[in-house]
């Protein structure tokens, strides 16, 4: 995104207004724009005529001078700041959507200010500027013609003064967008190796260390869990990790953990055919610690920060595991297969204890694409959240609603310990029936994975990574779901 400045001011215009403005008392920056393309122009008699009330999603485009412009509604903006600022970003979806109708090559940006939502000028901006290119997300690779539309958008009323917070909140945008990119791509090209290769370019491009540990190598060192998902494919498990340094050597370490498996058949426990479909998201979890610790390299927060992503296929094979199998996690915990479509919990056990092992981090939060039973708890809208530690689960759900990535915490309690025991085993990669709660009994899994004390927290995106319905600057693909929520975490870390 970019300052406007006074040679900018004929542009084609998006204007997210407010219910006051629609009743005709437009601030006085939104005149000047407006009266910049015709000083003729009536909005109140506008509004009128063509029965625009501004009521939030409302949209309507006029033509001034040659020069379209469109006005999203928001309504009175009178909720808490959270649902305002969603709103917002929801009518600039509409608003960017609207203009690429259009097919203009550049336009202007106005929104209402930002003290109407309660925050920061500079935090307004930033996430202004990562709400357009969220919506400016075009999934194109595949298409014979990759036609795409990439316009010059300037914001309204900022100055020199504005460009820092501009380019953050660009800085995350693109780093979603290519989260994005690489959850959307299909799985023929983006198997463990080729997702490895992603990883090491933006190690390269942004400075990161970048280590990784093969699956032979993985089960040398004991990853059995890891290994036993592994090994069921022809393209070969990888776990990639991503480092991030401030200047500081002695700053505090926040590790994140990322489900890859690139995609999911379910092992020898086959999904159905139609449960199969869309299984290339299965590693959007990975996807969002690459992007996030992209945004660090770039923002240099005062955090040590650790991205651990194991990558694999879950493919049926004469070497896939079994149900009833038993292997040996990195731990020591010895786990019995009961299902082999439960296998995120499998890899991210192995690389919990592996980063806890190697970086003692202070806080260690894992995400992944883990069960259908969370998404069919929140459906798309929130990520589910489980944590014993209620001041992180404050946080995190404080942030998610602050940057759009909400979560909502689920149970974490000794109560469904028993879900997970083994006659055979210690502990059984599939929970009791009896006591169902599919996402909790996972989260219990990956608990057993962490020391005692360690601060953790696991989301499970299974409904947020994709086909967001309703949400007008996500589109229909993969959502960079978890970006914004780890870089906002590790901004304000103490």
């Amino acid at each position: 995104m970019s300052v406007l400045t006074a040679k900018h001011k004929d542009l084609p215009l998006v204007m997210v207004v407010t219910i006051n403005e629609v009743s005709g008392d437009l601030s006085a920056g939104a005149q000047s724009l407006l009266h910049s393309l015709d000083a003729s122009f009536d909005a109140a008699s506008f509004f009128k005529a063509v029965q625009f009330a501004g009521k939030a999603g409302q949209s309507v485009v006029a033509v001034l001078d040659g020069k379209p412009v469109v006005f999203v509604g928001v309504g009175a903006l009178d909720k808490k700041s959270d649902e305002n600022r969603e709103t917002v970003r929801r009518a600039l979806g509409t608003g960017y959507t609207k203009m690429q109708a259009t097919g203009v090559e550049a336009f202007v940006v106005h929104v209402p200010d930002a003290t109407v939502l309660g925050v920061e000028r500079s935090t307004y901006l930033e996430q202004v500027a990562t709400l357009l290119q969220i919506a400016s997300y075009q999934f194109v690779s595949f298409k014979k013609e990759q036609k795409t539309w990439r316009p010059a958008v300037y914001v309204a009323g900022t100055t020199a003064a504005d460009a820092d917070s501009l380019e953050a909140g660009g800085i995350i945008g693109r780093a979603m967008n290519k989260a994005r990119t690489l959850a959307d791509t299909p799985p023929n090209h983006m198997y463990p190796a080729l997702m490895a290769e992603q990883a090491a370019a933006i190690a390269k491009e942004y400075g990161l260390k970048y280590t990784v540990i093969t699956q032979d190598e993985a089960r040398d060192m004991g990853m059995g869990c890891f290994y036993s998902v592994a090994k069921g494919s022809e393209n070969e498990g990888k776990i990639v990790i991503l480092e991030y340094a401030p200047a500081h050597k002695d700053a505090p370490v926040v590790a994140l953990v990322g489900k890859g498996v690139c995609f999911d058949t379910g092992g020898i426990s086959l999904k159905p055919a139609n449960y199969m479909t869309g299984m290339k998201y299965d590693m959007s979890g990975a996807a969002a610690v690459f992007a996030a610790l992209e945004v660090c390299a770039q923002l240099k927060p005062a955090v040590r920060v650790i991205g651990i992503t194991p990558l694999v296929e879950n493919m049926p094979s004469g070497r896939a595991s079994k149900q009833d199998d038993v292997v040996r996690a990195l731990n020591g915990l010895y786990v019995e297969i009961e299902n082999t479509d439960a296998e995120g919990r499998l890899i991210l056990s192995d690389a919990l204890t592996y980063v806890q092992q190697k970086y003692d981090p202070a806080v260690v939060l894992d995400i992944a694409t883990l069960t259908g039973s969370c998404a069919a708890t929140f459906g798309p809208l929130f990520a589910g959240l489980m944590t014993r530690d209620e001041g992180l689960e404050k946080e995190l759900r404080e942030i998610g609603n602050f940057v759009g990535d909400r979560v909502w915490p689920l149970p974490l309690v000794d109560d469904y310990k028993p879900a997970i025991e083994s006659v055979v085993a210690d502990i059984t990669n599939c929970g009791s029936q009896t006591y169902k709660a599919g996402a909790i009994t996972a989260g219990m899994f990956l608990e057993c994975f962490i020391d005692k004390g360690r601060r953790w927290a696991h989301l499970d995106i299974a409904g947020t990574d994709s086909k967001i319905p309703g949400t007008t600057y996500l589109g229909r693909g993969a959502t960079g779901t978890g970006v914004r929520i780890f870089v906002e975490y590790i901004r304000r870390f103490k």
